[in-house]
């Protein structure tokens, strides 16, 4: 994976309120990490992953825009963008189903 370049700090200001995240200094939490071999925050990771997804989707908002209006491209390509959208939409889905679905009755 390529790094992207976000031009303008308020692109990435834009990003991380869109994602609610804020940072140590914005909350003025004191966090203290002890790690002694493998940690498993897949939180951490997935939302890591999705301000990168974002910042791309950004930076290839941009590209898209300096491009004719009559542009051509290969449907290989198209395909790509397409199949990462649908991948989005269904993880959105899950995950929102997920949080709203009512609790199963213990017996």
């Amino acid at each position: 994976m390529h790094k992207v370049a976000v031009t303008t700090m308020s692109d990435l200001d834009r990003l991380r309120d869109l994602a609610g995240i804020t940072s140590e200094a914005d909350t003025g939490d004191d966090v203290e990490r002890t790690v002694a071999g493998h940690v498993d925050n897949e939180k951490d990771m997935i939302m890591k992953q999705l301000y990168q997804m974002g910042a791309q989707c950004v930076e290839l908002y941009k590209l898209m825009a300096t491009t004719p209006d009559n542009s051509d491209y290969p449907h290989w390509w198209q395909g790509k963008v397409i199949k990462a959208s649908d991948y989005l939409d269904q993880a959105t889905e899950y995950l929102a189903n997920e949080l709203q679905a009512p609790e199963e009755p213990q017996e």
